[in-house]
């Protein structure tokens, strides 16, 4: 069996966080490993095909420490090339491909990549972000799924050799770069590092997986791979574990889903609470595959908890919580398969990380008194990247800062009771109000903008906003989204405005 690496053992991380795949290579090679629906890679296939991927980027000279845009939401492209890129010593910086070009041109001009891979029906989004950034080198555009004038196609790469060796990386040097916390109108690049993802896949895959038979675990993965919180539990840590994955995304059909389960019959789906709510009818009508079901995680939003007692009431099925921020890499705690769950908190920390909760002169409270959420640990990251200010003041003497409410009981489980930054949490994904009124005064009708958090009895947290137009200006609902929706990501778009 594969031996869970320990925190504690230094000499134990593997010298690059793309590493990992070889741990189940090399334990597990004829195992089912990692794929999609109708293609599935044994640990031994992907790593020859991440490998092949490897000696292809290469000779078109990515090396190390170059930075590599990757915006897809293709599951296995996606994969396989943030693999290749980390075992290269190159650094990633995942972006949702539903990004806009005002969005994207700041990205660009921070990080100055040297690639930028993508499908090819953003390449044209990406070149606008370039023309707000004169005097920026394009970088090289490679597309993954279909050819594009002007672009190198991947499937085009050189192959003919897999490359099994890898750059050796120091835990603390960055291997992603993901853009977050943009409380003051513009994200901020959070440099995770090799140390930092692996220390928080492993010591999350202590707590999911039967250590002693990990053969007999298929997870469904159900989340895109651009989030911290699906590259991480939804592909880093199945590697660890030498677990069964199958990638599926956010798009894919309740339906669909629980026919896949007929299939590939897993034992563990981690995703995000609309996903499990599309599942409930499904489910209920095939008993049968629920009593497979030993482990359902959520994360990246509360989960309503009459969602819960559904599943646990009429399923019999258990969902687990769990918190977690980008800055941690990005799971800080977790109601694991290790102790017993406690419904409405999200779980004790990690064994890689420590949390502790302060008033506002930086106080330690105590079990059941609530205060900002402060972390510590090998999972926390470097710094945001080119903003030492803005590092500095995100740290008290090592502790990360959250910008979340909460309080801790006795046995350190903690729950979550409010913000205190100013963020919008639509459906897991993390909207600024600032960054928001910023993206809209692009448009030339758009005066000024105010935008703010509405509850929505079935949307939960919702982007509503004010906007007063230029005087002259013509500007009607119906145009004002449809702007919206070709230059801003959806989650941004408020679904509630007034036009002054």
């Amino acid at each position: 069996m594969l031996k869970i690496p320990s925190k504690e053992n230094c000499r134990q991380f593997p010298g690059n966080l793309g590493a990992l795949l070889d741990y189940s290579k090399e334990r597990y090679p004829e195992r089912d490993g990692i794929g999609i629906p109708g293609e599935m890679f044994t640990f031994g296939e992907y790593h020859e095909k991440v490998c092949r991927l490897v000696h292809g980027l290469r000779k078109i000279g990515l090396k190390r420490n170059d930075r590599v845009i990757l915006s897809s939401l293709n599951p296995s492209g996606y994969a396989a090339v943030s693999l290749a890129v980390l075992r290269i010593g190159a650094i990633l910086v995942p972006v949702n491909p539903r990004m806009g070009p005002y969005e994207l041109a700041h990205i660009v001009s921070e990080t100055c990549p040297q690639f930028f891979i993508c499908n090819r029906d953003k390449i044209t989004a990406a070149i606008k972000a370039y023309e707000f950034n004169q005097g920026l080198i394009p970088p090289s555009f490679i597309t993954i799924d279909k050819k594009a004038p002007s672009t190198i196609f991947l499937e085009e790469l050189n192959f003919s050799r897999a490359t099994p060796h890898w750059e050796k990386m120091a835990t603390n040097e960055t291997a992603m770069i993901v853009y977050t916390a943009a409380m003051d109108g513009y994200p901020l690049g959070a440099e995770l590092t090799h140390g930092s993802l692996f220390y928080d896949s492993v010591s999350f895959a202590e707590k999911s997986f039967r250590k002693n038979d990990t053969g007999s675990e298929i997870l469904f993965s159900l989340l895109p791979l651009f989030h911290t919180y699906g590259f991480t539990n939804g592909f880093l840590v199945p590697l660890v574990g030498g677990v069964t994955c199958l990638l599926l995304g956010t798009s894919i059909r309740g339906r669909t889903v629980v026919g896949l389960m007929k299939d590939y019959r897993p034992t563990q789906i981690i995703s995000i609470p609309a996903i499990f709510h599309a599942l409930v009818k499904p489910l209920s009508e095939l008993p049968e595959f629920c009593s497979l079901l030993r482990n359902l995680t959520s994360g990246g939003i509360r989960i309503p908890k009459r969602l819960l007692n559904i599943y646990k009431e009429e399923l019999g099925l258990i969902i687990s919580e769990g918190y977690g921020l980008t800055e941690a890499s990005p799971v800080v705690t977790w109601n694991g398969l290790d102790r017993p769950p406690k419904f409405g908190t999200v779980g004790p920390p990690l064994s890689c990380c420590q949390v502790k909760i302060v008033d506002d002169t930086g106080k330690k409270l105590p079990p059941g008194q609530e205060g900002e959420v402060l972390v510590k640990g090998s999972n926390v990251f470097a710094g945001y990247l080119k903003k030492p200010e803005h590092t500095q003041n995100a740290f008290v003497n090592g502790w990360f800062k959250t910008g979340d409410l909460g309080h801790v009981d006795k046995e350190n489980y903690l729950t979550l009771t409010g913000l205190k930054k100013d963020m919008i949490n639509v459906f897991g994904l993390k909207a600024y109000p600032k960054e928001i009124e910023r993206l809209l005064l692009y448009h030339p009708e758009i005066e000024s903008a105010c935008i703010y958090r509405e509850w929505h009895k079935k949307y939960g947290d919702i982007v509503a906003g004010e906007i007063s137009l230029k005087p002259g200006s013509t500007m009607n609902q119906q145009r004002f989204f449809h702007w919206c929706r070709k230059n801003i990501s959806p989650y941004k778009i408020p679904r509630k405005i007034r036009l002054n």
